[in-house]
């Protein structure tokens, strides 16, 4: 609901001093003073409210006919606007909706549903500014009326976007279909019947109704809608909304109407208007944040879910500055008045400045984190497996230090600009962080030896990532390196974290590796521009693959077939950890099989064979057992 033309005056100004705790106290005091003398008015205005209501009736029936006609006639002509236009438009949202790419799909079919929306807005507008700005029956109920239709028209798209009727892979709330179609239907019902109150309202205060008997009747719709809302949440719970999401929804329903109730009583709307935005906010972010992730799961791209992660951070960063925007704009300024009315301007300034400044760290970070993992992820080409393996291993090895290093130091540098933007004085806290280095520098000169150690291991390439190691005689792998330590998994599945100055041998058991040789074995005729394509995109599924991350080691090789033969051969041949080279082959197939049936390729009688031997000489007495292991 908007109550933006239901105010009978304009919201009280906050004070304009400074205030204090005691300050607090004694408005915290006037203000519970202020509510208890709105509610005991209120409740006294309910003996008469029928005879109020008669008396208002009687005193608009001699208007009411034409303001009516006017009112529906152009709020009809907008609602016949954007109906026609949803109909003519429907095609191209059911397509966009069948995008491959969520993101894409959710893009798309929110800009065509905002087509619609924007064509009644316009119509709107040209009604009010050419038919009802010289307000010919001295009644503003028909501008009021069509505002609300306009409103309503928006919330309407909106709740299209959260419950995606017929698109369920776009689908905001985990609702079957048709939880989908009843949950916007009825949504829309209960709005409409709130901005129909709205201008109600508005219409009662002008004829003259007291403005208890207006409260008191603003509370009671307030009643009715949210018994209505929660109604259709319980409804909703038999189609497949989650208890969690039941229990948030219903609490958020009953704020809402609580700071409803609470504008009227204090005619003060700023915190119901603050929650109105937060939510709307809150809830385009997790649309576009759930396609993202889904589009992020779809894809077996690496680098296109690199850039997928960092819009998904940057569509974040950006509902989290617009919600801490608008909490401070209607709550600690028009409420609570923690900063005074007269300096808002300037602290608006500063804020928005900030929260840019914060945007922007979140935006550097995710790019940082993103940079760090291609380097980390070696891209496939034609070519050898040995020419880039040593440098592979030590940048998985050295990158996620030098990440955590590089995303504290985004973290804090731009943390400091953004306090000295706020006009916090910085100078203390840099001079604290440079005694407290040098403090620590001092005192901890076990963890400066550990993480100098560590520096050297690496360099010296003792160990790598999900390795089979023996450390001082205590085996197990690596499953994570740290700054001052590594994590191993023992072979009893205890996690031992060991700090690198404590370190004196390191025994390796995994650097013999099996070479792997998939052979793709296809039956229609493709020219070697669809053959490249199709190996590149084998080896970055892959590559995406989480389950085998830690076990391709180096670079994915990829040949292209040879001209003689009849049959068109595909191989892909690379670098496997021994230890999970058997469990790794049905893995291996299975997602081979996805790619070719999804790229529209034919297979032959045996379309998927990988086979594994022994890259190099090894004593391990399990090298012999894996020379014969294949796989049709």
């Amino acid at each position: 609901m908007d109550v933006s033309a239901t105010a009978t005056g304009p919201s009280p100004a906050p004070d304009q001093s400074v205030v204090n705790v005691a300050d607090w106290i004694v408005s915290a005091e006037q203000v519970f003073d202020r509510l208890e003398t709105a509610l005991v008015d209120t409740a006294l205005a309910l003996p008469h409210l029928d005879q109020e209501l008669l008396w208002a009736g009687t005193v608009s029936m001699t208007s009411a006919p034409r303001v009516l006609a006017l009112s529906l006639g152009a709020g009809g002509v907008v609602m016949l606007i954007f109906l026609l236009s949803s109909y003519g438009l429907r095609g191209r949202r059911e397509a966009a909706a069948r995008e491959r790419v969520p993101f894409l799909a959710v893009l798309k079919r929110t800009a065509w549903s905002l087509v619609p929306l924007l064509a009644a807005i316009a119509v709107g507008r040209a009604i009010a500014v050419r038919l009802l700005s010289a307000d010919p029956l001295g009644d503003g109920f028909a501008r009021e009326f069509l505002v609300s239709v306009i409103y309503w028209l928006s919330a309407i798209t909106f709740l299209g976007i959260v419950f995606s009727p017929r698109t369920p892979q776009l689908r905001l709330l985990p609702l079957d279909e048709s939880g989908a179609e009843k949950g916007l239907r009825r949504s829309a019902v209960i709005l409409a019947c709130g901005y129909l109150m709205v201008c109600l309202l508005a219409a009662a205060a002008r004829v003259g109704m007291p403005p208890n008997s207006v409260r008191l009747l603003a509370i009671l719709g307030a009643f009715a809608m949210t018994a209505a809302a929660l109604r259709l949440l319980h409804l909703l719970r038999r189609h497949g909304l989650t208890p969690l999401l039941h229990m948030v929804a219903a609490w958020m329903i009953l704020l809402v109407s609580g700071l409803w109730i609470w504008g009227w009583l204090m005619q003060q709307f700023d915190l119901y208007q603050g929650i109105k935005g937060t939510t709307i906010a809150l809830m385009l972010a997790l649309a576009f944040d759930r396609s993202i992730a889904l589009s992020i799961q779809l894809s077996r791209k690496p680098e296109v879910m690199r850039r997928l992660f960092v819009v998904r951070v940057v569509i974040d960063a950006l509902a989290a500055a617009v919600i801490l925007r608008l909490i401070v704009e209607y709550w600690l300024v028009g409420t609570l008045a923690v900063i005074p009315q007269q300096d808002w301007p300037q602290y608006s300034r500063q804020i928005n400045f900030s929260l840019l400044v914060l945007v922007l760290a979140a935006v550097l970070a995710a790019v940082t984190h993103a940079w760090v993992e291609s380097r980390m992820m070696p891209k496939e080409a034609l070519t050898s497996l040995e020419d880039a393996e040593l440098h592979l291993a030590r940048m998985t090895t050295v990158l996620p230090i030098l990440r955590v290093v590089l995303l504290g130091l985004i973290g804090s540098i731009f943390s400091l600009v953004t306090l000295s933007v706020l006009g916090v004085d910085t100078t203390p806290i840099i001079a604290g962080a440079g005694i407290l280095g040098l403090a620590i520098s001092l005192g901890s000169q076990a963890l400066v030896k550990d993480v100098i150690s560590g520096i050297f291991w690496m360099l010296d390439d003792a160990f790598r990532l999900g390795e089979e190691i023996e450390i001082d005689s205590t085996p197990g792998r690596v499953e994570q390196i740290l700054i001052r330590s590594l994590r191993l998994r023992g072979l009893d599945d205890r996690l031992h974290t060991i700090p690198y100055g404590q370190i004196e041998t390191v025994v390796s058991r995994s650097r013999g590796l099996v070479l792997a040789r998939v052979s793709l074995r296809l039956e229609n005729e493709t020219d070697a521009v669809g053959h490249a394509r199709l190996l590149r995109l084998a080896a970055s599924t892959l590559r995406s693959e989480t389950r085998l991350q830690a076990d391709i080691v180096g670079k994915i090789a990829i040949s292209p077939p040879e001209a003689h033969l009849q049959t068109r051969e595909l191989v892909l041949s690379f670098n496997l950890a021994r230890a999970a080279a058997v469990t790794a082959i049905p893995l291996i197939r299975s997602l081979l099989l996805e790619v070719l049936e999804a790229s529209g390729f034919d297979l032959a009688p045996d379309g998927v064979h990988v086979s594994l031997a022994e890259r190099r000489a090894t004593a391990d007495p399990m090298a012999g057992t894996l020379d014969e292991v294949q796989t049709p």
